[in-house]
């Protein structure tokens, strides 16, 4: 049983640690059941996991019950990470090629992905984003293995966190490129660049973001 405590409930159960187990269940603090029973007008504003039973560590089978407790998300809560700091404006526009703009997509304490989007013009512009260990139905090299598997043509990228590659993404809106790279810890950062972006200008782009986030 991964250590999901203290990420957000859509995150993990979704397509994240816990997306594997068929019993998942949730108790929010009126009793109801959020994921099996979304009825109330909170259950759109989404959920912070605060304990799990089993506890972390238990060994697990997929149709075995998962219970977590939760409570609600404070939105009006300041960020808790800075995802637009890992690649300043200025270097970003030095990437892009000209003036861009950045803006933090996900933030947030509980989130299990942090992102931030940098935009030069419509058809100009970066995604850099972190995923955390809860992020992940497996861990970070699986998902950088499956990945792989589903590309045409991928291109090992040398010089950057454990392992990396650089993918091409024609059936995303619009059409992209995509470097991920494994992290120490069981990370994962990924820099998505619309419309077939080099691979050279993401790997500028990720060696940025990495050293400041920590390879």
């Amino acid at each position: 049983m991964p250590d999901v405590v203290g990420t957000n409930l859509d995150d993990v159960t979704v397509q994240g640690a816990l997306s594997c187990w068929d019993e998942v269940r949730a108790v929010a603090p009126d009793g109801h059941d959020p994921i099996n029973n979304p009825t109330r007008a909170a259950d759109a504003v989404g959920y912070r996991i605060t304990a799990l039973s089993p506890p972390p560590g238990t060994p697990v089978e997929r149709d075995d019950v998962v219970t977590v407790q939760v409570v609600s998300v404070d939105r009006q809560a300041p960020p808790a990470f800075q995802p637009c700091a890992w690649v300043t404006t200025d270097e970003a526009s030095g990437i892009l090629g000209g003036p861009a703009t950045a803006e933090p997509i996900l933030d947030s304490a509980e989130s299990v992905e942090l992102a931030c989007a940098y935009e030069r013009s419509q058809d100009r512009g970066v995604e850099s984003e972190l995923l955390l260990p809860g992020a992940f139905p497996v861990d970070a090299p699986s998902m950088l293995a499956l990945a792989t598997a589903a590309a045409k043509n991928p291109t090992t990228v040398d010089g950057l966190g454990i392992q990396a590659v650089c993918l091409f993404n024609p059936g995303t809106t619009p059409p992209s490129t995509a470097l991920l790279v494994v992290l120490s810890g069981n990370r994962l950062y990924r820099a998505v660049g619309k419309y077939y972006m080099r691979c050279d200008s993401l790997k500028e782009f990720a060696r940025t973001a990495i050293g400041r986030i920590g390879a």
